[in-house]
């Protein structure tokens, strides 16, 4: 597939390098053993750039679901490699070699959610209203989990990759991650539920709502918290790495919320990055510094310390769909709805 490359140098001390593809991103990750960024199409592939060669004049691909689109993308807990779900009902793990194999298959179904535990014990995923489980070592299967009243929407895992948060309509289910046989604990509230998310200290759980809102859990007393106000949906979600502060999409800024004590609602948030809608949000790993994706592909760059904010790039023409740091915070990746990606290397500065 014929793709575009471009590289261009900047005066906020980093260096951005462009591609078009022709097909849309719909998920980044960085395989970071391998050294390679991996951004997901919907063609089924996985287009692959090594970070230490970013001007290479192709870009590799791995066919990880043919003849399928893919609907989400993950890396390998061994970061080696990456796993995938598309809409031909299966899990996909593909190591950056080009090696494929089928991790688990849902007939009829798309798989259109995956994560991995923060320590790589456990993989999940979701397909429909089954909620599968992963050893993340050797990937055999620990259990699969289909007692849910709607489609599974998002799934989240804890800090310490013990439990499980399942997003449906009406609320949220966690479930241990073991096999043995067990009952979900429901967090309800009513509605349907887009999102979820865990807090890094493991006090909260929160979701995007269906209605335009954020909604959440404070775990240690089943407290409900409830923050309105949102023009779009917030489905994009990411804490900083104290897990004070959640950052948000769906308004025309990065809404940010600040989460000590017993939680964000009544509190005034905190705006950062104004432009477009946003679409996604990517705290940096290491500092206070929050990258956000708009719905005209543009990307920014706040700082929390004095609310300050600068334009980065403009990745394309359309939304933002995937937006993450590497594991070291050196690289922001980033693709849009229209096939635009990038790569920023703040290593230059």
């Amino acid at each position: 597939m014929p793709e575009v490359s471009s590289a261009g140098a900047t005066q906020v001390g980093f260096r951005a390098y462009l591609w078009q593809f022709k097909s849309g991103v719909v998920a980044a990750a960085a395989a970071e053993s391998a050294g390679v960024a991996g951004f997901g199409l919907g063609d089924g592939s996985i287009a692959l750039r090594v970070f230490a060669e970013p001007e290479a004049p192709s870009t590799r691909r791995l066919i990880a679901h043919p003849d399928a689109a893919l609907l989400c993308l993950a890396a390998s807990p061994d970061g080696k490699g990456f796993l995938s779900g598309g809409d031909d009902g299966k899990l996909m793990l593909t190591t950056v070699a080009g090696e494929g194999r089928e991790l688990a298959a849902v007939p009829r179904k798309w798989i259109e959610h995956v994560a991995v535990a923060d320590n790589g014990s456990a993989i999940a995923y979701s397909a429909g209203k089954r909620l599968g489980l992963l050893n993340g070592q050797d990937t055999t299967r620990i259990a699969v989990f289909e007692d849910h009243p709607s489609t599974v929407t998002g799934i989240a895992f804890n800090p310490k990759g013990k439990r499980l948060a399942a997003a449906h309509y009406g609320g949220v289910s966690l479930w241990w991650a073991k096999a043995e046989p067990q009952q979900a604990k429901r967090l309800a509230w009513k509605g349907s539920h887009v999102a979820v998310t865990w807090s890094p200290d493991g006090k909260f759980i929160m979701t995007a709502t269906q209605e335009n809102e954020l909604h959440g859990w404070r775990l240690a007393d089943s407290a409900d918290m409830r923050m309105s106000g949102y023009p779009a949906k917030p489905k994009s979600f990411s804490w900083s790495r104290d897990g004070r502060w959640l950052a948000t999409g769906g308004a025309e800024v990065a809404v940010v919320w600040d989460c000590k004590g017993k939680g964000p609602m009544g509190s005034v948030p905190v705006e950062l990055n104004r432009g477009a809608l946003v679409t996604h949000v990517a705290f940096h790993p290491r500092h206070g510094l929050l990258a956000s994706g708009h719905a005209d592909g543009w990307l920014r760059l706040g700082r929390l310390a004095d609310r300050s904010g600068i334009e980065l790039e403009r990745i394309g023409n359309g939304p933002v769909t995937a937006l993450c740091w590497s594991g070291d915070g050196r690289y922001l990746l980033a693709g849009s709805e229209d096939g635009a990606a990038a790569i920023l290397d703040f290593g230059t500065a």
